[in-house]
């Protein structure tokens, strides 16, 4: 799977649940934390612009790259507008070319894409350290941990790629996932996709083979 394969991979499993892609809190505001690979120089559209105009390309149906940057580049003027697309010597807004989209995607890095989306979409679905019931008995909350294919996606090998996911039990938000490799497993990948979360007090559901750990 290529570096622009594995981001389209990563939006298209995880935009679907966030609302308003340009609102500077949201999706938009997610993809501006995310670094942006590319020399300064000659740079006409931001990443998140960038990012944001793909997510808007698999919020309407797009699943393949190729329709992605064709979505993109006949964006109306209002939504290219609210993303912030430079604008032209007429004052219209110009979308990125698709050579353009290809590129910031193959240089992307997916793990880091994931962790930003899996953060944002924590924080809106209120993730936080759980305490436990003092005064009567309670439920904590918890999340589930488990490995997944990426439905219609094919990596460079001809393997359907693969990831280790942590999702919550109320709302099934995923809010971290990991590649895995073809030569490895999901025992290594294990503590890495739970760094960061703060899952304190949570209950983890999981294989067996994840406690070796």
């Amino acid at each position: 799977m290529s570096g622009g394969e594995a981001a389209v991979a990563v939006g298209s499993g995880r935009v679907g649940v966030v609302d308003g892609v340009g609102d500077v809190d949201g999706l938009w505001g997610c993809f501006a934390g995310v670094d942006d690979p590319r020399d300064p120089r000659g740079v006409r559209h931001s990443l998140a612009t960038i990012l944001g105009l793909c997510a808007a390309a698999v919020l309407s149906g797009c699943t393949e790259l190729v329709e992605i940057t064709s979505w993109v580049s006949h964006a109306d003027q209002e939504l290219l507008g609210a993303l912030g697309c430079r604008r032209d010597v007429t004052g219209r807004c110009a979308p990125p070319h698709p050579d353009t989209i290809d590129g910031v995607l193959g240089l992307v890095d997916a793990h880091t894409l994931a962790q930003q989306l899996g953060a944002h979409l924590g924080a809106r679905a209120g993730m936080g350290p759980a305490a436990a019931p003092v005064a009567a008995p309670g439920l904590l909350p918890a999340l589930a941990i488990d490995g997944k294919a990426v439905r219609g996606a094919i990596g460079a090998d001809g393997q359907i790629p693969y990831l280790l996911a942590a999702a919550t039990h109320d709302k099934t938000t995923v809010v971290a996932e990991r590649l895995i490799g073809a030569k490895t497993n999901e025992v290594p990948q294990f503590q890495p996709l739970l760094a960061g979360l703060p899952v304190g007090g949570w209950v983890l559901r999981m294989d067996a083979a994840h406690i070796a750990t």
